[in-house]
């Protein structure tokens, strides 16, 4: 397996492996669980995250995107996006032979539960806010599929909408003249 592809599963492994930490270490049990300031007392340098999906019914994909809450039990939110860039997260994988080359010719296939209907032009705001070149279906870049790889999608959801954007701007970060192949 080419080393660039190693750190793409591994990517994917350390974000599932935060996702499983956070349901651990927060407490919080959900969207409707209730977050007063005394009930966030003490937690002054922790993050308190809660979830972005309601539970899965037993035999149901399980979503595993949080949303990191403020003091009010609101979602906390800034006027523009903070965080590590594309660089510093293709820095952290030393991913200097896919950044040099940007992975052009390389194809990444993404895998979901259910439908995001606007996972493109979601896609297209998160590349032009970091200097990335455009991917959308008019240059060929990005394709949507479903499961048997035509187009009638899955229900929409949300949750899992948010997931796929989260998998579909990290995808963009790593290798960033890849195309992308979103499989629903």
């Amino acid at each position: 397996m080419p080393f660039h592809v190693r750190s793409l599963v591994s990517l994917a492994a350390v974000t599932a492996l935060a996702a499983c930490a956070a349901d651990r270490t927060t407490g919080v049990a959900g969207p409707s669980a209730s977050l007063d300031a005394d009930a966030l007392a003490g937690r002054a340098h922790r993050f308190v995250h809660t979830r972005v999906c309601p539970v899965a019914s037993p035999g149901e994909a399980r979503c595993h995107s949080y949303i990191r809450m403020d003091g009010k039990g609101q979602p906390l939110a800034t006027s523009a996006p903070s965080g590590y860039g594309p660089s510093d997260i293709r820095a952290a994988y030393g991913l200097t032979s896919v950044s040099a080359s940007g992975g052009g010719g390389q194809t990444i296939a993404i895998v979901d539960a259910y439908d995001d209907p606007n996972a493109e032009s979601d896609l297209a705001v998160y590349r032009s806010h970091f200097g990335l070149p455009a991917c959308t279906t008019a240059n060929g870049c990005f394709r949507k599929v479903n499961q048997s790889g035509g187009t009638r999608y899955p229900s929409a959801n949300a949750g899992w909408a948010e997931e796929i954007s989260l998998d579909l701007d990290m995808a963009s970060a790593v290798c960033p003249n890849c195309k992308i192949l979103l499989v629903e």
